[in-house]
């Protein structure tokens, strides 16, 4: 059974991640603040986790650093996903549908780079975790 579904804005892409995450986080990174303009909430799932449901051929990839891709849809811009250089499958939580609990970060990921504060008691790295 799947813990998650996710479709872009305009429901041409589609994919679904199965089991518990590698990590859920809060990212703070200059990358995701670019692109979302504040910390993304995000979960990063094994390959194995991971399987589109319609439209892979619908996205754009972009290497934005060595061995790291971005996914987005061709058609409404939508994030769809990232790949990381070790294989994990970066998806944004805040656009998914969940089967049974929500996925709930633990962490926040390169604090140092944050553009605000977050007033919550979760464990706060300047890069990534040990």
């Amino acid at each position: 059974m799947a813990t998650a579904t996710y479709e872009c804005l305009c429901k041409t892409v589609g994919y679904e991640v199965t089991g518990e995450p590698a990590m859920a986080c809060f990212c703070h990174c200059n990358h995701c603040q670019i692109y979302g303009g504040d910390a993304a909430h995000v979960a990063a799932f094994k390959p194995e986790q991971f399987k589109y449901t319609k439209g892979e051929s619908e996205t754009i990839v972009y290497e934005h650093t060595p061995k790291k891709t971005r996914h987005t849809c061709k058609k409404c811009g939508s994030f769809v996903h990232n790949i990381l250089p070790n294989g994990l499958m970066v998806t944004p939580l805040g656009g998914m549908t969940f089967t049974k609990d929500k996925i709930k970060p633990t962490m926040h990921i390169f604090y140092a780079e944050r553009c605000r504060d977050a007033t919550d008691d979760l464990p706060k790295h300047e890069g990534w975790p040990a």
